[in-house]
């Protein structure tokens, strides 16, 4: 009897030893991890930063403020649009035509101008401008003329003023005489016909003639062709 429990204490202390031998995984290597080693292989690597189980983490130092005071800002300067100045919109007064002008609208020579009419009234009072030169292709070099008559009878005096480049050159003849008219003219003459009366016919219709005098310019002034009948310087009647 005392055999049979020695022998299940044996057994029994047998199966301890098994079972304290095995790694508790049931592979029964034998192999086991001491307590110290699996305590030390717990503990963090050198500069992992990582803490140890059971090791209390101290909380994190806020970083000071910034006390610095912000920057203000300039606002930019404002800068005020130019203005660009508003042109006069005035119409000026057209300019006053100059005392020798003797043209008009489409014509070289206009009895309404300014330069014939100063040249009518150097004649005296009552002088009217009647025919004029008709218009001609070109203005600047031309003979022109008007007829001017002193009165408004058929024996009117009569003068043929003379004109050249917008200038008055004078009259034909110093003194004015009746019946007389301008039978035809080019770019540098003028053509006169003077009539008299030849006996009792009306002013209306001199018999008389007619003596054709022609103006030409020289290149310096005015020439005559001739002089005039005594029956035009000195008439009968």
């Amino acid at each position: 009897m005392k055999n049979a429990v020695r022998m299940s204490a044996l057994i029994a202390v047998a199966v301890a030893m098994v079972t304290g031998c095995t790694d508790g995984t049931g592979s029964g290597t034998g192999t086991s991890t001491p307590r110290s080693t699996a305590a030390s292989s717990a503990k963090p690597a050198p500069g992992t930063g990582v803490p140890a189980p059971g090791t209390e983490v101290p909380a994190a130092t806020p970083a000071p403020e910034d006390t610095t005071a912000p920057e203000i800002e300039t606002p930019p300067a404002t800068v005020d649009p130019t203005v660009a100045p508003v042109p006069e919109t005035t119409t000026s007064a057209p300019a006053p035509a100059p005392a020798n002008d003797i043209s008009g609208p489409g014509r070289c020579i206009d009895t309404g101008s300014t330069g014939v009419q100063n040249a009518l009234a150097s004649l005296g009072g009552g002088w009217v401008a009647g025919q004029a030169s008709p218009n001609e292709p070109s203005c600047a070099g031309e003979l022109l003329w008007v007829r001017a008559i002193g009165g408004n009878s058929a024996g009117a005096p009569i003068h043929v003023l003379l004109f050249r480049d917008g200038k008055y050159l004078g009259t034909g003849t110093s003194e004015p005489y009746a019946f007389t008219t301008v039978a035809g003219s080019n770019r540098t003459s003028v053509t006169v016909e003077y009539r008299w009366l030849a006996g009792d016919e009306p002013f209306a219709a001199p018999q008389g003639g007619p003596a054709k005098i022609t103006y030409s310019w020289n290149g310096s002034n005015v020439v005559m062709s001739g002089p005039l009948p005594s029956q035009v310087t000195q008439p009968q009647r």
